[in-house]
Order: structure tokens, then sequence, then C-alpha cells
């Protein structure tokens, strides 16, 4: 079923983790098939949705241009038109992120490039590459808003260029992290999976920060190489801690049991 969703081990270079969502279309009020129930061919997403921007106004007045119900998503484009799907106007200004998931419709000869464009912001990229049959995750920097943004997503060509979309996330105020696989970072924390109620460190680490899933601070220390930190108090479940290791900020997820 859709969104079964985890948090990955090694947390990359700014996670959103904890970032302000400013925009979120998850169509979980599409009801149709395709996409999300494993179907990517044939007569799925066989109801559309009329052409213009009034036939759905989940978070705003979309615009659509042969677009139809799959499950739980959208999906966009026939096999002899192309299809566009536009956001909602997004009060935004500064720099952000563009999350999104797509996938290709499964034919054979199919095109799996997908255009992304932004009204009043410069995105980071113009297109991405499509899987056909599944759907991958997508993100793309958003820069120099100026205060409202609409964005866009529709085929390269007109002919059998059709696409699923689901999940379309905007976010600022991302937690800026160095990559857990960086020299410096690799001993940040030595016990990822904590069943003694203590984390210990590898290095000196200043500003130590432990994060629960809702991006509440629970604890915070500062500790020298193999110190420790008590959490004996936290409730088992996965965590994320942050700190300083040699001036360069680190990030570490972990399980407490």
């Amino acid at each position: 079923m859709k969104k079964l969703y985890s948090f990955i081990a090694t947390v990359m270079v700014a996670s959103s983790i904890f970032a302000q969502t400013v925009f979120n279309a998850t169509f979980d009020d599409v009801t149709g098939t395709g996409g999300n129930d494993g179907g990517w061919s044939g007569s799925v997403a066989g109801s559309g949705f009329t052409d213009g921007s009034a036939s759905y106004t989940t978070g705003g007045a979309w615009t659509f241009a042969k677009v139809y119900r799959g499950s739980g998503c959208l999906k966009a484009g026939t096999s002899s038109l192309k299809g566009t799907v536009t956001t909602p106007s997004i009060a935004l200004t500064g720099n952000a992120t563009l999350t999104f998931r797509a996938g290709a419709w499964n034919g054979a000869n199919e095109v799996t490039t997908l255009n992304i464009s932004a009204t009043g912001a410069t995105l980071s990229q113009a297109n991405v590459t499509l899987v056909k049959g599944a759907f991958t995750n997508y993100t793309v920097n958003i820069t120099g808003a100026t205060g409202t943004v609409v964005l866009t997503f529709e085929g390269s060509v007109a002919a059998n260029n059709r696409f699923f979309i689901d999940d379309i996330k905007v976010t600022t105020g991302s937690l800026a992290v160095a990559d857990i696989n960086n020299t410096k970072a690799r001993n940040f924390v030595k016990n990822t999976f904590v069943k003694s109620d203590e984390i210990t460190f590898g290095a000196d680490v200043k500003d130590v920060k432990v994060y629960n899933m809702f991006g509440q601070v629970v604890k915070s220390a500062s500790v020298k190489e193999n110190g420790s930190v008590n959490v004996a108090e936290l409730a088992k479940g996965n965590y994320i801690v942050t700190g300083t290791v040699n001036n360069e900020p680190v990030s570490q997820k972990i399980l407490k049991d």
C-alpha cells in the first residue's frame, strides 16, 4: 500500500527531516487506479479530470491538462497528448526544497523525461528521468523565490510521455548537516543501536542535541571522545543526534531499544 516510510540510516547533506513544510500535496483524496496500487499500464487511471483550473481544488486551484485519477496519485498524459500538472500558488520567499515522487507509464515506447518549471523562482534542474513502472523520489532546489511560486510538471513530448506523480512537497529551513560518511563524522556516534541507555561518541562533540521524530530537542550536551550521554528517560524508538565535530556539523540516526 501507499506511503510506508522509514528514516534512512545515513543522514546526508541538507537533510530536510526538521524542515518547515510550506506546501504538501499527498493526493490522498484522489480515488482511482494505477501508481500506488502497482498498476502502470493497461486500463488503469481511466477516470479523468476536466482540463483547466476548476476540477481539483485541494490546497488551492490546480491547473490540469490531460490528468487522470490514479490510486492516491495523479496520472498525466495519453498516448498522443501531453499531460500537465500545475500547482496552486505557493507563498514562498528565498530558497526552499522541492521533493516529489514520480514514475513513467510502463510502455515499450514511453518517453521517460519529465519537465519541471517554476514561475516566481529558479529551479536547480529543468527535468528528471523517470523509471518505468515504479515511483522514484526526486529532490530539486528552489532559489530566489519572490513571494509567490507556481510549479509545473509536464511531459517533454506529446506522444507516449505519460507519468504518475505523488507527494509534491516544498520545505524551507532545512537542517544542514554533513554527510555522516565523511572521515570526521564516521565515528560521531559509536553505538547507533542504543541498548544500555547510553549514547557513546567517538570524538569530541560540541552542542550535542537529540531530536525525536517530531523535530523536538529532547536532550542536549557536550561530550569528549569516548564519552557518553545518558538517555534513560527517553522512550524506545528512533532519534536523530546532531553535533559539531572539528567545526563541522554532523548528524546520525539512532535506535533506542
